[in-house]
């Protein structure tokens, strides 16, 4: 148990600490929300709900996807390269401890951002929302972001580190606008509909969306992020044990 907080601990602090990850899961989306929070009005109504809200939910959405998929999968394929996992096998330190550490400090930095998401939105536009919407979209917002991180540890079996941060930054981006995170769904062609819908992005976003605006429970949006998490999990321990997890 020691070795497991110790770990998450020094893992934590590592990825806070990070410039790429100040400016990519910070920064970047506080921008991009205050400028979609301007632009479009705060109070306009959007979906039963706010912009500010709507938008911060996607932003906050955002930031996670990146942070998870992105951020956790180049490190990991980094480690991978410089022989971190060969070396974790000549310590007393369990494989599953490592892993479950590294998860453990991961959703501890999302739950970082969606504090300083919600509080930016509160304390700078004036969002304002019941106690209840804001703790349950914030607890969806850190336990649907589990799935994106098994797509993390997929991206992260990638061989070469600059191919799996090229790979992690589309993917990643292409997720979040086809999902309908930067836009409504609404806005898109049929056909981008037809699949921006079924994308996991948009079930994640999608589900916290419904909170906002007291919508009935999105139980189809959870069951498919569901299913990408252990297809992409599945994935990846498949690759992993193919290839001896080093």
């Amino acid at each position: 148990m020691k070795g497991f907080l110790a770990q998450s601990k020094s893992e934590a602090l590592r990825l806070i600490r990070s410039p790429f990850f100040l400016l990519f899961s910070v920064v970047m989306p506080i921008t991009f929300y205050s400028l979609f929070a301007v632009l479009n009005g705060t109070d306009t109504e959007i979906g039963n709900t706010t912009w500010g809200a709507y938008s911060l939910m996607s932003m906050t959405a955002f930031s996670l996807i990146g942070t998870a998929a992105g951020q956790f999968g180049i490190r990991l394929a980094y480690e991978r390269k410089d022989g971190l996992l060969k070396l974790l096998k000549l310590t007393p330190l369990p494989m599953t401890a490592w892993v479950s550490a590294k998860i453990a400090s991961h959703l501890l930095v999302h739950l970082f951002i969606i504090v300083v998401m919600f509080g930016y939105s509160a304390l700078v536009f004036g969002t304002q929302m019941t106690v209840g919407q804001w703790i349950g979209s914030g607890l969806w917002l850190l336990i649907g972001s589990i799935p994106f991180l098994a797509l993390g540890i997929l991206l992260g079996t990638i061989k070469s580190p600059d191919v799996a941060t090229a790979i992690s930054n589309l993917v990643y981006m292409g997720l979040s606008v086809a999902g309908g995170l930067w836009m409504p769904l609404s806005t898109f062609p049929n056909w981008m509909q037809s699949i921006g819908q079924w994308l996991p992005s948009h079930a994640y976003a999608n589900t916290s969306w419904t909170i906002i605006a007291n919508g009935a429970t999105a139980w189809i949006d959870m069951v498919v992020l569901v299913g990408y998490g252990v297809l992409f999990l599945a994935a990846a321990v498949g690759l992993l044990g193919r290839r001896g997890m080093a």
